[in-house]
């Protein structure tokens, strides 16, 4: 802890002396013998702080300063440049600290670009809570595969439709926990679906779904397991997913 002039914050943590301090001195004792530059009432050693401070919050701080602009913790004056980088939209009343925690999301793509399932599970638990419940895929021989024609050794002609195909498809099964209003549901959802687009390949889809709250579930082995579409099934259009 240290006060005063070589600490212009009111208190200052960890050992050895503060660089500021340093360049002071430095500057004090390049001054030679002719002027007394240690004593603190004259006018020289006034003089060299305002140097020492110019070169170690302007030069070396500066310094610093720009190295926080990479890191997504600290980064301020090109929050916004590295905001319009990824593509990212904060809110207008976003806190700066809820625009760098998105962003340090970001970033951490491109540091986790192996073991995308446990990321994505990981991402999920985060983002989800108690929301969410598993990830499931559909099977090749679920899938629905259209081919363009029949030349192809693979799929289903439909013409009106060619190269589609859900085999690149992941299913999030989610639950409403105890306490959660329809409102906090959805709301979850919504965190979910922008933290799945910043890591999901751009050849994959994936919903976020939940089973019949009337009627039984169907669980397809290499498919949906509490799949089941109803006519009559509440919230069947924002939730349910087919079985077939």
């Amino acid at each position: 802890m240290a006060y005063g002039g070589y600490a212009p914050f009111p208190k200052r943590f960890g050992g050895g002396r503060p660089r500021l301090r340093l360049v002071h001195e430095t500057l004090n004792a390049a001054r030679g013998t002719a002027v007394d530059a240690s004593d603190p009432d004259n006018v020289a050693w006034v003089e060299n702080m305002a140097y020492a401070r110019a070169i170690t919050f302007d030069g070396y701080g500066l310094n610093e300063r720009l190295g926080n602009q990479w890191n997504p913790d600290r980064m301020t004056d090109m929050l916004p440049r590295w905001e319009a980088i990824f593509g990212i939209r904060p809110a207008p009343d976003a806190t700066a600290k809820s625009r760098r925690d998105v962003l340090r999301k970001r970033f951490r793509r491109f540091l986790d670009a192996t073991a995308l399932h446990t990321r994505i599970v990981q991402t999920l638990k985060a983002e989800l809570g108690d929301v969410f419940v598993q990830i499931e895929y559909i099977s090749y021989a679920n899938a629905v595969i259209n081919v363009p024609d029949s030349s192809y050794p693979w799929g289903t002609v439909n013409a009106a439709a060619p190269w589609s195909s859900t085999t690149a498809v992941m299913l999030v099964l989610c639950q409403k926990p105890a306490g959660y209003s329809e409102g906090d549901y959805y709301a979850a959802l919504a965190r979910a679906t922008p933290a799945l687009d910043a890591i999901m390949p751009a050849w994959m889809k994936f919903y976020l779904y939940r089973g019949p709250q009337t009627y039984p579930a169907v669980n397809v082995s290499g498919g949906p397991s509490r799949g089941g579409f109803y006519f009559d099934d509440p919230g069947n259009m924002d939730n349910c997913v087919f079985s077939q």
